[in-house]
């Protein structure tokens, strides 16, 4: 796809999306940008079209927005209608959107661990030999690499060698962070590449042109005991959330598809003699 074509086609579903967020704001006064996101990815927008598409609604005077608090990198920027000031939202952005969105940010940051183990299980339960997990995977056949980073899990099965990575993120994985240092540690070891994430929008085709396999599985995955939370988190916040202890039968056969993936698309890569 050219260049030019990909930007018209992007303008496109921007302009698209615009009146469903208006559509949105009758039915809510206001949201948080990343419930926006979420509602519209079920549409089969990108993140980044919806965002561009607040931007745009902005600029036009069809709706407001306002980072609040005002500081703290976890807190979402707000989207209200035009008609309405941040002090009219405040009270219940305190109240009740403000707590649960901190409770989020701290389940969410220890349920990375809880995933990778979820994970885990379905590679054994489809064959897959789990050889190594986290830092220990910066070492492979009597080799180290060399700039620290590390992959998640190291698995083999039918005589192919994987290197995945796994994040449990309500946003995009970070391209260069989570995708591209992350899939250097794998090519080092001459590993096939698999991104394990709940959604990884535009980036799908720019990890598959790359050598990269992916597996989506766009509910968050947390642990049961974090049920009632969860719960209400996607009540408030439309974040999809399921708490499992076993892998469902959806991502079993995702991560079964895996092998057949990289023997039609990357065969030799990761058969090491």
């Amino acid at each position: 796809m050219s260049k030019e074509v990909a930007t018209e086609r992007f303008k496109r579903y921007k302009e698209d999306a615009k009146p469903i967020i208006m559509e949105l704001l009758q039915d809510y006064p206001f949201l948080s940008h990343r419930s926006i996101q979420i509602i519209l990815e079920q549409k089969k927008y990108w993140h980044t079209v919806t965002w561009n598409a607040i931007k745009d609604l902005k600029k036009e005077g069809k709706l407001r927005t306002a980072k609040y608090p005002p500081r703290g990198k976890h807190f979402p920027m707000w989207v209200y209608r035009y008609n309405l000031r941040l002090n009219d939202i405040k009270g219940q952005i305190d109240k009740e959107l403000k707590p649960l969105y901190k409770e989020f940010i701290e389940v969410s940051s220890a349920m990375g661990s809880h995933c990778e183990e979820i994970i885990e299980k379905a590679l054994t339960k489809v064959g897959f030999i789990t050889l190594s997990r986290n830092q220990n995977t910066k070492y492979f056949r009597g080799r180290t690499y060399p700039d620290g980073k590390d992959l998640d899990i190291i698995a083999y099965k039918e005589g192919v060698f994987y290197g995945f990575e796994v994040k449990n993120l309500i946003s995009y994985p970070n391209w260069n962070e989570d995708i591209v240092k992350k899939k250097a540690v794998a090519e080092y070891h001459g590993i096939q590449f698999v991104m394990v994430n709940r959604t990884l929008g535009s980036y799908k085709w720019d990890l598959f042109r790359c050598g990269g396999l992916y597996i989506e599985f766009n509910r968050l995955i947390w642990a049961p005991n974090f049920s009632y939370l969860a719960k209400r988190i996607e009540e408030k916040l439309y974040f999809p959330i399921d708490c499992l202890d076993e892998p469902s039968d959806t991502l079993i056969r995702d991560i079964k598809g895996i092998s057949f993936s990289h023997d039609k698309h990357f065969y030799g890569k990761g058969r090491i003699g």
